[in-house]
């Protein structure tokens, strides 16, 4: 008959160093991921548009309309932008986190 092992528990507090490390490498991947795809969505934007003024115009109409109201390239501008600034964000707060001497 197999004995189960008892499973270990933390009951301690957190480690800031290990959430800052975690933070700033989900950060920084999120960045790394999703700024690529805002960047090429906007050139693509701007090749259907014509110009760098209209291209401009149309992103900042899709960022400033609902998520669920976009198609196409404005759509994937506006998720990639948003995935981007979140990823700062994350990265920021694990920066921030590393920086305290707790």
């Amino acid at each position: 008959m197999a004995q189960q092992q008892p499973t270990e528990t933390y009951d301690g507090p957190l480690d800031i160093a290990a959430v800052a490390t975690l933070a700033e490498r989900v950060g920084l991947a999120l960045v790394a991921l999703a700024l690529p795809v805002a960047v090429g969505a906007f050139a693509g934007m701007a090749l259907d548009a014509g110009s760098l003024v209209a291209a401009g115009d149309a992103a900042a109409a899709a960022m400033s309309g609902p998520l669920t109201a976009g198609q196409g390239l404005s759509w994937l501008f506006y998720v990639s932008a948003l995935g981007t600034v979140l990823g700062c964000w994350v990265l920021g707060l694990g920066l921030v986190l590393d920086g305290l001497d707790l």
